[in-house]
């Protein structure tokens, strides 16, 4: 054989599994599935007293993108999670979603009303947390399934 045909060969062998990107590529480190349990705690506004809260949820991460929520959508006491998690773990998420019972809503804000907000973090290994950017303190601690 000659050398024009060893490289062909080794080309063609190579072609679908030596390519980045490709089909035989690995899985990006936190991809998967994950517990959360976000946790909000007694705070204060001007009206007072605003009760703490605690949701379990589990979020997915496929190539980095993560994506979750606990309760459904549009419904009272609702939150939907979407999000990045780079390859060194990461995290910026945006949640969005509807209160609850106003006496846990910081402004004491009608039951279903819609609200948002940010968190970053970090994942590591198999756990990992992030932190509420805005309007009352908020802390999201991540486990991987």
């Amino acid at each position: 054989m000659n050398h024009r045909s060893t490289f062909a060969i080794a080309l063609f062998v190579c072609s679908g599994a030596c390519v980045p990107g490709s089909a035989a590529a690995a899985e990006r480190p936190y991809d998967g599935r994950w517990a959360v349990l976000l946790v909000c705690p007694d705070t204060q506004d001007r009206s007072g007293l605003v009760k703490g809260y605690e949701y379990s949820f589990s979020v997915s991460v496929k190539d980095g993108a993560l994506q979750g929520e606990y309760g459904a959508r549009g419904h009272p006491a609702s939150v939907a999670y979407t999000g990045q998690v780079g390859d060194d773990g990461t995290l910026e998420i945006k949640a969005t979603g509807n209160t609850g019972r106003s006496d846990f809503s910081v402004g004491k804000v009608a039951q279903g009303t819609q609200y948002g907000y940010t968190m970053q973090g970090k994942l590591e290994g198999s756990r990992g947390q992030a932190t509420r950017r805005e309007l009352r303190p908020c802390t999201a601690n991540f486990s991987k399934l």
